[in-house]
């Protein structure tokens, strides 16, 4: 195609070119082959070209719904994809990254951290050595080195600067208002209680999303109203969902993390006091299943005997008895699930990883755990008082504390895919790793 075929041309000369001819024709050709091939189902590929080019210049969006596409995947849309839906995100967010690499926009990957990672990865390929369900502990491995492994690489590529950190949260709380409407929409025949059988998931994005209104409702007054009315909006979802861990997983964050607030900001009392009783407020008028709000006042009486009386319990007593046999190399990588072939995993990231990974395992997540909460908050006291990034800092503080104590509770290492990568992003925001909002600053 020459050059001359592309230049513009006035109104009055306009002629069709031979190269765009040839352009048109083969955009033709490709569409009536396409038309033949798929059938009706081409008529949606304009569609899918218009999603894949906003979650190209929108890669952040693309990394929030990729955390949690597993809550989408029984709707009928999302079954009636050629493929997998977990894949195609993954291939997206992979040739996003992909291209980063090439053009050099990557973050250095802190020591400490790359150091936990790899010690987990190395330590679930040695396992299989020993492993006595092979079958199970191969595919957990291949899910933990492809699947999860993305989710702990993107931040790198992606966050760059403190406004991609917002941005994020924004997406957050974007792609949770579809899963609150599908909850409503979906609840269970037997127990009433919504979201069918996605209950811990969708409460748990609902906590968060909440989580992130109401502390950068603190921050910004103009939003604060209309922030507080959402976040009540999910809690109250959420608590008609009826998983426990997520909702005191929830009260425990916000305690936390305004309590090392109000430390340094005791002037935003009066708000965090007006929002808390906005979303308290809410709950009240909110129809609960007979289930759900005995679940929820059970543990709120005596949460020991709750426990004891929970599944949990029993997961963890069989994960320490698998612990007492394989105390040190641990019993090998998806081990647990040949002695309880139901549970399949101790539902608690620390059990499981001690259980079947290994002491080593156990101690690197720890303490990069423990390393990322220290950072944070030295990092939010040390941050301008009124500077959004403090703020900013304190909303991150909130959504790793939460999901630090919904990993206890929850999940495999792979389903917990926004644990490691909000470990991800801490660890990079710790390190300094973000520029500030003005690249000129940098």
């Amino acid at each position: 195609m020459s050059a001359g075929a592309l230049a513009p041309r006035s109104s009055a000369t306009a002629r069709l070119g031979r190269g765009e001819a040839l352009l048109g024709a083969a955009v033709a050709g490709l569409a009536a082959a396409a038309t033949v091939v798929a059938g009706p189902a081409a008529l949606a590929i304009p569609a899918v070209l218009l999603i894949v080019i906003f979650f190209l210049r929108e890669p952040l969006a693309l990394f929030a719904l990729y955390l949690v596409i597993g809550l989408f995947k029984e709707e009928a849309v999302v079954k009636s994809l050629p493929v997998d839906a977990t894949l195609a995100l993954g291939l997206l967010l992979a040739l996003v990254c992909g291209v980063r690499l090439v053009t050099g926009r990557v973050r250095t990957v802190p020591y400490g951290f790359a150091l936990t990672i790899a010690v987990v990865a190395l330590s679930l390929v040695a396992s299989l050595d020993w492993t006595s369900a092979h079958s199970y502990g191969s595919e957990k491995t291949t899910t933990f080195l492809t699947v999860t492994m993305l989710a702990i690489g993107a931040p790198f590529f992606l966050f760059e600067r403190w406004e991609d950190l917002r941005r994020f949260f924004t997406w957050t709380v974007v792609v949770a208002v579809p899963v609150a409407l599908l909850a409503l929409a979906h609840p269970s025949v037997d127990t009433g209680r919504l979201a069918g059988d996605n209950t811990i998931g969708t409460s748990r994005l609902l906590c968060i999303a909440a989580l992130i209104l109401v502390l950068g409702a603190l921050g910004r007054s103009r939003i604060r109203l209309p922030a507080a009315l959402l976040a009540a909006a999910f809690i109250a979802i959420a608590a008609g969902v009826g998983s426990r861990g997520p909702i005191l997983s929830f009260a425990l964050t916000l305690a936390v993390t305004l309590a090392a607030w109000l430390l340094r900001v005791p002037r935003k009392v009066a708000p965090v006091l007006a929002v808390a009783a906005v979303s308290i407020a809410v709950v009240p008028f909110v129809s609960l299943p007979a289930s759900s709000s005995q679940r929820l006042s059970e543990a709120a009486h005596d949460p020991v005997a709750t426990f004891r009386e929970n599944d949990r319990y029993f997961l963890a007593q069989q994960a320490f008895e698998l612990i007492d046999r394989h105390p040190i190399r641990g019993a090998g990588a998806g081990a647990f699930s040949t002695v309880n072939s139901t549970a399949k995993w101790p539902h608690n990231i620390f059990l499981e990883l001690w259980s079947e990974l290994g002491l080593a395992a156990l101690i690197v997540v720890a303490t990069a755990i423990v390393a990322a909460l220290v950072g944070l908050f030295r990092l939010a006291w040390r941050l301008p008082r009124h500077g959004r990034e403090q703020e900013l800092v304190y909303i991150l503080l909130g959504v790793f504390v939460f999901n630090v104590l919904a990993v206890q509770v929850s999940g495999t290492i792979n389903d917990n895919r926004d644990f490691w990568g909000m470990l991800a992003i801490v660890s990079l925001v710790v390190a300094g790793g973000l520029s500030p909002r003005d690249p000129a600053k940098a």
